[in-house]
């Protein structure tokens, strides 16, 4: 009768093989990271026309240096096909400033934000992924200013989508430039560093 136990020379090599297979498929495993780069912070404001009694709106923007941190999940799906999910923090950047003709002026300065998306990706090269996120996520901000402001909120949430490439330096770090959207808040472009474990 044949014995089923390989044996401690069949043990290392699969103990061997394991990290050969890994190499195999880049952009797999957990990651996490720190990025950082340049957030846009919007506000829609209406405003009542008071010659015509109309009523028209507005974005206001402002512009400044954030970071935050991610980390995520990435399967191989397909030979060259990434599925994962991730999820991430986001702070800083530049508060909104609405003036406005009565000499009142209203604003949002950013606290902190939270976003959570799946992520499909695409294998150029071993070393280069291209890749596009769909989710949810959500922004802290603190009101200030002279003007009261109706339907605006110190809190808000909606979708996300976004996009990016990562570039493996090595088999474990990369280097990532990731764009990302959140309906009716904000926007990033930001540069990451991944870490694979």
């Amino acid at each position: 009768m044949r014995s089923s136990w390989i044996g401690p020379a069949g043990v290392s090599l699969l103990l061997a093989a394991a990290p050969a297979a890994a190499a195999d498929q880049p952009f797999t495993g957990f990651y996490a990271g720190p990025e950082i780069g340049l957030h846009e912070h919007h506000v829609f404001i209406e405003q009542q026309n008071s010659a015509t009694g109309g009523i028209s709106g507005r974005y206001y923007r402002g512009w400044g240096v954030g970071g935050g941190a991610f980390a995520g999940y990435e399967l191989a799906t397909l030979e060259r096909v990434r599925l994962g999910v991730e999820a991430g923090v986001s702070v800083g950047g530049t508060k909104p400033v609405a003036r406005f003709s009565d000499g009142t002026y209203y604003t949002q300065r950013p606290r902190y934000g939270y976003f959570v998306t799946v992520r499909a990706g695409y294998v150029l090269t071993p070393r280069l992924l291209a890749y596009g996120t769909f989710g949810y996520g959500g922004h802290k901000y603190k009101a200030g200013g002279t003007a009261h402001v109706a339907d605006v909120h110190e809190w808000g949430s909606s979708f996300t989508i976004g996009g990016g490439l990562e570039y493996r330096a090595s088999e474990r770090i990369g280097v990532r430039v990731d764009f990302r959207h959140l309906d009716n808040q904000m926007s990033h472009l930001l540069i990451g560093v991944p870490i694979r474990f």
